[in-house]
């Protein structure tokens, strides 16, 4: 992925604005902390990921995949397997 690009499922890209850049880097972090080698952190980011609850603030979790258009639950399911031993994935 280039930064700063968001490259849809037909191919099309466009430039995203920094607010969404912002959104995108969130997001990002927290899957990339679902594998870090501390557990503190990997419990932080499978809880934020894993919540299920009604938060759309705009930083949650449910609400960046909302502007993002992408299915909070199937990304959910994408992801279950990067947590180590997280007891919430299906």
């Amino acid at each position: 992925m280039v930064p700063g690009r968001l490259v849809a499922r037909d191919g099309g890209a466009r430039v995203l604005g920094a607010e969404e850049s912002l959104l995108l880097a969130v997001l990002q972090q927290a899957i990339e902390d679902l594998e870090n080698p501390d557990p503190v952190i990997r419990a932080d980011a499978a809880a934020y990921i894993y919540t299920f609850e009604d938060d759309y603030t705009i930083f949650s979790f449910d609400s960046i995949c909302a502007y993002f258009k992408l299915s909070p639950n199937a990304v959910r399911q994408a992801l279950s397997g990067r947590a180590h031993g997280n007891k919430h994935a299906a």
